[in-house]
């Protein structure tokens, strides 16, 4: 790895891909200014597509070449997998990163790579197939928050928590989109190149590449080297292959969402149509048809009379705005069409060989099906075991990830809630679905219906149902 890989250009053949003199130089030396103005960690964004990969092309080069400043402050690049990626993107991701780790390293940069998830109670799969939520519009968008935000903004907090406070490099640009540009601006403060983040306390955003053009950002993944040994050109192909761009690092209802992106969640129903994903199979990647026609049915089932129940979860009825009409079709998904779902992502799964949903997502649906089988205003008959069934069916008797032993989906919380609970003689199954029902409220500003269901929990077991 050399300096001059910095500032030394090829210039393509085709005009169009040109960059202004010295801008990359510019914002090479912005950064070797920044870095060292204070001592508050960088948290830098990373999503794998090429706004993101030249932002960290450009910080790693900046502190690694001659002259090598002295690096006292810590540097956190974090992605997100909402579980739900498109797989192509996900795997280089989980490529990328731990080639980055590796060079970091070698280079001796005080740098490391944090891969976020979202919670086990906000994945897509335990929200649309566990609780019911109909598939994600334009208006109701809940996915963002519970796969982007949350998970982003947790690892920030914890940073800003050791640290006091911390500054989040994102690859934004102004001239990704007007709008995008006129929220840049707005945020500004003169004379300061960190702004404050609008959600996070204590948290300061900084986007050095924020003027470089989309031309220039392509010609300079180009013709500078990866320092990490990424294949850059790799990611042209495959930018090229499905017609687009990237789902940005999401951490505020501000950043563009996935679905006016070319690279996002593959369930994403709030466009019409996913051009990226059609493209890729397209292109060759027939594997990913099933997953696809998956996409497309969410898509359908959501406005289909009769997949979904007239009543919230809550139990209250909707009605139309300023009259007594009562909307029909307006809950969440009838536990049939939440069964017709889950069969379909089993059998694209099997058929893609992708993993598509975890053990550990079948045995929270199970267990939030079991709940609404006591408290659901239409009374479900759902068997305790439905979610196994389904899988013996479509694996063939092949067993449930988790069933051979039924702690072995659990995560470390889980585990040690397991240790207390037989240490002082406490239902594990009670005390867990109590914590599952207080995370499945915790995002709600109004809890209406949360201690009723603890005491119905409580009371079950009071009255003999085996715990843990």
């Amino acid at each position: 790895m050399t300096a001059s890989c910095v500032h030394v250009m090829v210039i393509a053949a085709d005009n169009r891909f040109r960059i202004r003199e010295g801008i990359i130089q510019a914002v090479s030396e912005d950064i070797r200014e920044a870095y060292p103005q204070d001592g508050r960690p960088w948290v830098i964004g990373y999503s794998g597509g090429k706004d993101s990969t030249a932002l960290l092309q450009a910080i790693y080069y900046a502190l690694a070449q001659p002259p090598r400043m002295e690096l006292r402050k810590h540097l956190y690049v974090v992605a997100c997998d909402t579980r739900v990626e498109s797989p192509r993107i996900s795997a280089r991701i989980g490529a990328e990163l731990a080639a980055i780790q590796n060079a970091a390293e070698r280079d001796r940069l005080p740098l490391t790579c944090h891969l976020v998830y979202p919670r086990l109670n906000d994945t897509f799969w335990v929200n649309l197939i566990g609780r019911g939520y109909p598939s994600p519009t334009s208006r109701f968008r809940w996915c963002t928050d519970r796969l982007k935000i949350f998970p982003v903004s947790e690892f920030i907090q914890s940073v800003v928590s050791q640290s006091g406070s911390a500054i989040i490099v994102l690859g934004a640009r102004k001239a990704e989109s007007a709008t995008r540009a006129q929220t840049m601006r707005r945020r500004e403060i003169e004379g300061n190149r960190f702004r404050p983040h609008a959600d996070l306390p204590k948290a300061w955003v900084y986007t050095p590449i924020e003027d470089l053009t989309t031309n220039e950002v392509w010609t300079y993944l180009l013709n500078v080297p990866s320092p990490w040994n990424g294949n850059n050109r790799e990611l042209v192909a495959l930018y090229k292959q499905a017609s687009g761009g990237e789902c940005p690092l999401v951490i505020d209802t501000s950043t563009p969402s996935c679905g006016q992106s070319r690279f996002g969640c593959w369930t994403c129903t709030v466009v019409d149509r996913d051009k990226s994903m059609e493209a890729l199979v397209e292109c060759g990647e027939e594997h990913l048809e099933p997953l696809l026609a998956v996409r497309g049915y969410l898509k359908e089932i959501r406005d289909t009379p009769g997949s979904r129940y007239d009543l919230r979860r809550n139990g209250t009825t909707p009605y139309r705005r300023g009259t007594e009409e009562v909307m029909t079709n307006t809950g969440p998904f009838t536990h049939q069409t939440r069964i017709d779902i889950l069969r379909r992502v089993l059998e694209a799964q099997k058929e893609s060989g992708i993993t598509l949903i975890e053990g550990d997502e079948l045995t929270i649906i199970q267990e939030i099906w079991n709940r609404e089988e006591n408290r659901h205003p239409c009374k479900p008959d759902v068997p305790a075991d439905t979610v196994a069934r389904i899988w013996r069916h479509v694996y063939e008797e092949a067993p449930m990830p988790g069933q051979e032993d039924h702690y072995n989906y659990l995560d470390e919380e889980n585990r040690l809630l397991h240790e207390v609970c037989e240490q002082q003689d406490v239902p594990f199954e009670m005390m867990r679905r109590l914590r599952d029902v207080e995370e499945e409220y915790g995002h709600l500003k109004r809890r209406h219906g949360l201690s009723e269901e603890m005491r119905e929990i409580v009371r079950s077991y009071s009255h003999g149902e085996q715990g843990g």
